[in-house]
C-alpha cells in the first residue's frame, strides 16, 4: 500500500461518482424512528424528524440515514441531495454534538480524490443556555495503539502518534506492512469515549470517522472515499479492538490538549518560506514533502556524484544537528579491508581524522575522500564517505566492530526502483581484515526484530531552532517519525521503509530508513542503548546543482516505551 500508485482522478470523475451517492450503506443500523432532534452548531441549526428506521425529514426534505449507538452516544450519517455528507455524533447524556461535514469536489487540483472535512461543535436546542464546554480537541489519545477488526473485514493497527496525525498498518491488505502517516482528528466526548478521524492523504484519500469507547474497545465508524480500485465507498461499520500499548507523552502534566489548531498548523516549510494563503473551508495541515522536490532525469541521477557535497558546515545540510557525536581519530593511520561474505572487498588507508583513501577491484587506483567517523561504543565505530565521480552518487557507510572483527556496509546511491531522486541502498555483512584481528566464521551482524514496537525521542539540536522528533519502530519493515510542537505534543509526522540491524545484543543497533514519497533521503544511525546517544549520516540529493550530499546525524535519546505489536507480523499457519 505504501508505494501503490493511486489513479489521479479528474475533477469530473470525482464529481460524477460523488453525485451518484444517495445514502450510506450499512449491514446493520440502529433505528431512530420517532425521535426529533434539534441542534445549534457553529455551522448553524440542524433539525431532524426521524420518520422511520432509515429516513428522516429536515426542512421538508426526506433523506436516508444509517445510525449506530455506542453506549450513550449515537452516530448517524447521511448525504444531502446534491451536497455534502454529514456525520453527527450526539451525546444523549449531555446533549452535546459534533458534526463532520465531508465531501469530494472538482476543483481541478492534483488531490481530487482526497476527501475534505470540516468539523462543527454544538448542543441541543433543548438546553436553556449554551454550555460552558462543548466537545473539543484533545491529546488524551496521543501515543495509544489499538488493533481493530472491523465489520468490513478490515484488520488494522492504529497508532495515535500525534495530536493531528496518526499512522496505521492495514494487515488485511496484502501489500501493507509499512506504517502510513495521515492527518487525523482527536475529539473528546468524555473520559471514556472519543472521536478519531483520519484521511489517507497522499494515498487513497479515504476519510474514516470513528467513535471509540476505550473501556470496551468497541467502535462505530463511517468511511467515505475511493479505494485502490477507484470504487467510491460511503458506508457505516463497527469493530472490536485490542489494546496494543501506550507510549509516553511529553506535554506538561496539566496540559490535556485542545489548544493546537490542526486546521491552521503549517506543514513543513523551509526558513524564509512565504506565509501560507488564508485557510479555506476543508483545509487542513498535510505533510506534502514529496511535491517540494522535482525528480531527477536519468542523466541528472547518473551525474549526481561528480561534485558531491561532503559534510557541508551550513546552508544546504540535509539535517542540521548540533548533537552529533565528536569525531574520533581511532581510524587515523590504520590500513584495513572490509570484506563482504558475497565477495566484494574495499581497501582503506586512513590518512587522518578527516581524510581517507579507498580502492576496489573495479576501481584499483587509490582515491581520496573526506570522511567522518564516530565511536558509538567501545571499539565499535561508524564511518561514511562519498565515492566522488562514481555514477549515481555512490556512497559507502560502514559499521566496524574491532572487538569481534565484524563489519556491516551500506552501499547507497541516487535512484531506486521507484524514482531517480530517492536513495536506493543495500546492506551487506562481512568482516574486517587487519593485522592482529580475526573474525569467527560463524558470527555476523544481522537483521533483527528486536527494535519493533520500541519508541524513542531524539533531540538533534537545542535552542529556538532545535529539532526534536519521536521515532516509533512500528513494523519490521518501517518506522514513523513525529516532529514535536512547541508545547511538546506530537505534530507533523511521516513514515517510510526501514531496516534494522543488530550489532551487539541489547546494546548497539542500526536503523536505516528512506524518506520515500517525501524528500527521498537515507538516514542511517547507530543507536547505543546504554548511552542513549546515536551517530550516523543523512545521504541524498542536496543543493540546486542536483549533486548528492552526505552530512552527519546525531541526537540525544530518551526511551518512550514499547508497543506489543511484533506478534501481529509473525506468520501463522492456517
Amino acid at each position: 500500500m505504501f508505494r501503490r500508485i493511486y489513479t489521479a482522478l479528474s475533477g469530473a470523475e470525482v464529481a460524477s461518482a460523488f453525485a451518484k451517492i444517495t445514502a450510506p450503506t450499512a449491514k446493520e443500523s440502529t433505528s431512530l424512528a420517532g425521535k426529533k432532534l434539534s441542534f445549534t452548531t457553529s455551522d448553524g441549526d440542524y433539525d431532524y424528524d426521524f420518520i422511520s428506521d432509515t429516513k428522516f425529514t429536515t426542512y421538508g426534505v426526506e433523506i436516508e440515514y444509517a445510525a449506530k449507538q455506542l453506549k450513550h452516544v449515537v452516530l448517524f450519517t447521511y448525504k444531502i441531495p446534491d451536497g455534502s455528507t454529514f456525520t453527527v455524533i450526539w451525546d444523549t447524556k449531555t446533549s452535546l454534538v459534533t458534526v463532520f461535514e465531508a465531501w469530494l469536489d472538482a476543483e481541478g487540483e492534483k488531490f481530487n480524490r482526497e476527501v475534505k472535512r470540516e468539523i462543527y461543535y454544538g448542543y441541543s436546542k433543548e438546553l436553556t443556555e449554551k454550555p460552558e464546554t462543548l466537545h473539543g480537541l484533545t491529546n488524551r489519545l496521543e501515543n495509544k495503539s489499538i488493533l481493530w477488526k472491523d465489520s468490513t473485514e478490515e484488520k488494522r493497527l492504529d497508532i495515535f502518534n500525534a495530536t493531528f496525525y496518526s499512522s496505521f498498518i492495514k494487515f488485511s491488505d496484502p501489500e501493507s506492512g509499512i506504517p502510513i502517516a495521515v492527518p487525523s482528528d482527536y475529539i473528546k466526548i468524555d473520559e471514556e469515549i472519543y472521536i478519531y478521524s483520519k484521511m489517507e492523504a497522499e494515498f487513497s484519500g479515504l476519510l474514516y470517522i470513528e467513535l471509540i469507547d476505550l473501556p470496551s474497545l468497541k467502535k462505530v465508524g463511517v468511511k467515505l472515499g475511493f479505494c485502490a480500485k477507484d470504487k467510491l465507498h460511503y458506508e457505516l461499520y463497527w469493530g472490536k479492538g485490542e489494546l496494543a500499548g501506550q507510549l509516553a507523552t511529553f506535554t506538561k502534566f496539566t496540559d490535556y490538549g485542545g489548544t493546537y489548531d490542526m486546521n491552521t498548523a503549517p506543514g513543513y516549510a523551509p526558513p524564509g518560506a512565504p506565509e501560507p494563503p488564508p485557510r479555506k473551508k476543508g483545509d487542513r495541515s498535510i505533510y506534502r514533502f514529496r511535491f517540494e522536490n522535482a525528480d531527477f532525469t536519468d542523466e541528472e541521477a547518473k551525474n549526481s556524484g561528480k561534485n558531491p557535497h561532503s559534510f557541508p558546515k551550513s546552508g544546504i545540510m540535509l539535517m542540521p544537528t548540533g548533537n552529533s557525536m565528536a569525531q574520533t581519530d581511532f581510524l587515523a593511520g590504520k590500513s584495513f579491508k572490509l570484506v563482504e561474505d558475497e565477495g566484494f572487498e574495499i581497501e582503506y588507508e586512513i590518512i587522518d581524522v578527516d581524510t581517507l583513501k579507498w580502492r576496489t577491484a573495479a576501481h584499483p587506483d587509490w582515491q581520496e575522500e573526506t570522511y567522518r567517523a564516530f565511536e558509538a561504543s567501545d571499539n565499535l565505530y561508524m564511518f561514511g564517505h562519498t565515492q566522488t565521480g562514481e555514477d549515481y552518487g555512490k556512497t559507502i557507510l560502514a559499521a566496524v566492530d574491532f572487538d569481534n572483527g565484524l563489519a556491516t556496509l551500506y552501499h547507497a546511491k541516487i535512484g531506486n526502483k521507484y524514482t531517480n531522486r530517492e536513495v536506493g541502498y543495500e546492506v551487506k555483512f562481512g568482516v574486517i581484515q587487519i593485522d592482529g584481528l580475526k573474525a569467527q566464521d560463524w558470527i555476523r551482524h544481522s537483521f533483527t526484530t528486536d527494535m519493533v514496537g520500541k519508541a524513542f525521542t531524539w533531540n538533534y539540536s537545542g535552542g529556538e531552532q532545535g529539532i526534536t522528533s519521536m521515532h516509533t519502530y512500528s513494523s519490521p519493515y518501517g518506522l514513523s517519525w513525529t516532529i514535536f510542537n512547541a508545547n511538546q505534543e506530537g505534530g507533523m509526522m511521516s513514515s517510510g521503509p526501514c531496516k534494522y540491524i543488530k550489532l551487539r545484543d541489547k546494546e548497539a543497533y542500526i536503523m536505516s530508513w528512506v524518506e520515500e514519497t517525501a524528500g527521498g533521503g537515507l538516514g542511517t544511525v547507530l543507536l547505543n542503548l546504554r548511552t542513549m546517544h546515536d551517530c550516523g549520516f543523512m545521504f541524498g540529493a542536496m543543493g540546486e546543482d542536483k549533486q548528492i550530499g552526505l552530512s552527519t546525524l546525531g541526537a540525544y535519546g530518551r526511551a518512550a516505551g514499547q508497543l506489543d505489536i511484533l506478534k501481529y507480523f509473525e506468520p501463522k499457519s492456517k
